[in-house]
């Protein structure tokens, strides 16, 4: 947790996140029974004050929860409920993963009926998904499939091989797409394939200079911070309505391409 910490601290010295910078005291626990995953952790901060946003997590092929657990906790010391997950067969197709968001996105909802501390303090009407590599084309395509339930998606380098770009089209919540410029597995042409089948939504595509596929499995210092910068803000503007963040969203930093469409 600590490396998380030393991220959040470099982004409120940098002005991209704009409250909670004396960092939250977070909670996590293991979460069972949630169907097409091996593990689930939920991360939280400790003390919530009205209700919050809440999003899945995960990362890619052969990967864990634990490779996203430094987004994990810098979303929680932002105030939001994530629910980190591992697919059941890390091996397998982009669909597992697909099935574990929904999975994890019904499973947000129940704890909010009858979780000891979050009952009543996710507010189901902010659902967000979030992964990398297949864990991100699982969350763009679970977002075609659970449309208004969600508010947000989120894709990091999102990979896709069973879906095509017409499957897309039903999304209905606001989309954020991050690539690498240097990646050869989720490429270029790939990630801004995904972007252009996107309906006429709210939706973002930040490519990042010289970064590959693995950039986000391994984020670390000023990268995490560059990272989960627009993350933080797509999901503060989208979710929570605070507009000032359209500054951090409209910045061209590190990146090759940027296209946001309000």
């Amino acid at each position: 947790m600590k490396s998380s910490l030393m991220i959040l601290l470099i982004l409120c010295l940098v002005g991209v996140v704009n409250s909670n910078c004396e960092g939250a005291t977070l909670c996590s626990e293991n979460v069972y029974g949630v169907s097409n995953t091996l593990e689930a952790v939920l991360y939280y901060p400790c003390t919530i004050s009205g209700s919050v946003g809440a999003t899945t997590m995960t990362s890619g092929y052969t990967g864990t929860l634990d490779q996203m657990e430094w987004l994990s906790e810098i979303l929680a010391n932002n105030g939001y409920v994530v629910l980190a997950f591992t697919p059941t067969n890390i091996y397998g197709m982009v669909s597992g993963w697909r099935d574990a968001h929904k999975s994890c996105i019904a499973k947000l909802k129940e704890l909010n009926n009858t979780h000891s501390v979050l009952k009543g303090k996710i507010n189901t009407a902010k659902l967000s998904t979030c992964g990398h590599s297949k864990g991100g084309g699982g969350s763009l395509w679970a977002s075609a499939q659970l449309g208004s339930q969600l508010k947000t998606t989120v894709g990091l380098a999102p990979w896709k091989e069973e879906f095509t770009s017409s499957t897309l089209s039903t999304i209905k919540a606001a989309t954020l797409i991050q690539a690498g410029s240097f990646d050869t597995l989720a490429t270029y042409r790939m990630t801004k394939g995904e972007y252009n089948a996107l309906p006429a939504i709210k939706k973002g595509y930040f490519l990042y200079s010289a970064m590959n596929h693995m950039s986000w499995a391994s984020a670390y210092g000023t990268t995490a911070a560059t990272l989960s910068g627009s993350i933080i803000a797509w999901m503060k503007y989208y979710l929570d309505g605070q507009t000032s963040y359209a500054t951090t969203l409209s910045s061209t930093a590190g990146q090759s391409e940027h296209i946001w469409v309000k």
